[in-house]
């Protein structure tokens, strides 16, 4: 495979050149904007160590994305995902350790499972006719996965279960968005998928409020909560 090929994935795009998608790459401001008002509301450089990581990952995810949506490479589309990987598997191991209670070991036990699950979901795709989602059901893991959360919040911290139902909602709309992109272009030329950017940016808002809601901060000084979670 050639890393360095140009790929054509999004209706904005018409040709390789640096800025064919501008919206596109733009929308992914956004995710800096999200990451910063979360910045504040945690308490900025007081918040926790677990929750500067992952503002972190909000902030890689859209400068991942800025990244793929200009130069439009392999090896960006690839640095494009796993931001986005990275983010869902660490939330996913606080989730655990703040509103469940588990240990570190037994949260990424909990991680590993759902990482094998989605592995086993996308061989499964591979093997059964097309879905019409335009790449987009690599996503359904993380959105199902969103919808156990929201499940396992609710009757424990109802604060956190609301604003997961609201980033449960709020992923199937951009989904949707991402999903219609290519299908839509004959009537709009510029596409759906900064919608994509745009309402995945309110959803991670959703994500990090829920954390913040009812979890429990690390017992940890700041400065060494990341080193709890190995």
């Amino acid at each position: 495979m050639n890393w360095l090929e140009s790929i054509d994935l999004y209706c904005e795009r018409t040709g390789p050149e640096l800025w064919s998608e501008p919206l596109n790459a733009l929308s992914n401001l956004a995710f800096i904007g999200v990451a910063a008002l979360l910045w504040r509301r945690a308490g900025g450089r007081h918040s926790s160590g677990d929750i500067r990581l992952l503002l972190a990952l909000i902030a890689a995810v859209g400068l991942g994305s800025l990244v793929f949506h200009t130069l439009a490479t392999r090896w960006a589309a690839l640095l494009d995902i796993v931001f986005i990987a990275f983010f869902v598997l660490v939330y996913y191991q606080r989730f655990q350790v703040r509103l469940l209670g588990k240990s570190p070991a037994a949260s990424w036990r909990g991680v590993g499972a759902f990482v094998l699950l989605a592995v086993l979901f996308g061989s499964a795709t591979r093997l059964l006719p097309p879905i019409a989602l335009n790449g987009s059901e690599i996503y359904l893991p993380p959105f199902a996965l969103l919808l156990v959360c929201a499940r396992q919040a609710r009757g424990r911290a109802a604060q956190t279960a609301r604003w997961l139902k609201l980033a449960g909602a709020l992923f199937l709309v951009s989904i949707t968005c991402r999903a219609i992109d290519q299908a839509i272009c004959p009537i709009w030329p510029l596409g759906s998928h900064v919608g994509w950017h745009l309402v995945n940016a309110a959803m991670l808002y959703s994500c990090l409020r829920g954390l913040l809601a009812d979890s429990a901060a690390p017992s940890a000084p700041a400065k060494h909560t990341v080193k709890s979670m190995i």
